[in-house]
């Protein structure tokens, strides 16, 4: 609940009029193409109450490097290699509890009100409907039928090309879930093609679109509380992120299996409490073709 009003915070921040000087956000595509590729996750944001020590264990693990924006909210644009990937953001506390720290992932759609309107004939909650952000476009917040968070944009300027991505970039998101079918029932009927990823167990799905894959789905673990999206950053060297995310006050909560992308993919814990996957990817192909 605290961080779904965090959330909501966050949104309405940065919309127009939401503050006397709303927040000048950073296109997402500069110069614009005006490029739309539907279902691929295109900015990622870290709502945290401490956004000085989030962008101080980030930048270390990943090199990130932060701007702040100008306007009426405290918020900070990740960049890597002088590319935007994300923001930091702090939201004004509610009823006088703590934040806590959440990454939020958002999905490119189409035109934002025929996209709402669908998502909710398939069970999908409207958590904030379509806000105007400057110099960035339309963006919302749902809530999936099992219960996780999903961020949904339209940019003005068009979305980044599919190409390969390099370290220290976002390169996947999984969707984890308490019912991983009716899951991909639901995304299926918002226009992602669900595949099977091939896994052993066969219980684990992909989402793709425009011929990409472009997320997972995959089981809830027993110990977990709630479903949630998990994006994953690109890395150049597995053991040694996770030594410095260590070193900077990060617990490794998944360490790497030599089963899973032969030991290339772990997933690790801020100092905070947020949760954030990384990955060495080695194939040629384009980023979001992963297994």
């Amino acid at each position: 609940m605290k961080f779904l009003l965090a959330a909501i915070g966050l949104a309405t921040a940065l919309q127009t009029g939401a503050a006397t000087a709303a927040p000048q956000l950073p296109p997402l595509v500069n110069p614009p193409t005006g490029l739309s590729i539907p279902g691929k996750f295109v900015w990622f944001d870290l709502v945290t109450s401490e956004p000085i020590a989030a962008r101080s264990f980030y930048g270390k693990v990943f090199g990130w490097s932060f701007q702040a924006v100008a306007g009426g909210a405290d918020y900070s644009v990740i960049t890597a290699g002088g590319r935007p990937i994300g923001g930091v953001f702090q939201p004004v506390p509610t009823m006088n509890t703590p934040i806590g720290t959440r990454w939020l992932s958002f999905a490119s759609v189409g035109e934002m009100s025929t996209a709402l309107a669908r998502l909710e004939r398939t069970g999908f909650t409207r958590v904030l409907g379509a806000t105007q952000v400057p110099g960035r476009g339309q963006q919302a917040i749902v809530r999936d039928p099992q219960g996780a968070l999903l961020g949904l944009m339209h940019s003005s300027s068009g979305d980044p090309p599919d190409q390969p991505v390099a370290p220290g970039e976002f390169f996947w998101v999984d969707l984890y879930t308490t019912d991983t079918v009716a899951a991909a029932a639901a995304y299926a009927y918002v226009g992602y093609k669900v595949v099977p990823a091939g896994d052993e167990a066969g219980n684990r799905m992909l989402l793709e679109s425009r011929g990409y894959a472009r997320a997972g789905i995959t089981p809830l673990p027993a110990d977990a509380r709630e479903a949630g999206w998990l994006p994953y950053v690109q890395v150049e060297d597995v053991a040694s992120t996770l030594a410095v995310a260590t070193a900077a006050g990060g617990k490794v909560l998944l360490p790497p299996d030599p089963a899973l992308l032969s030991g290339n993919v772990a997933v690790i814990g801020d100092p905070l409490g947020g949760v954030i996957g990384i990955i060495h990817w080695t194939e040629t192909s384009t980023a979001e073709e992963m297994p």
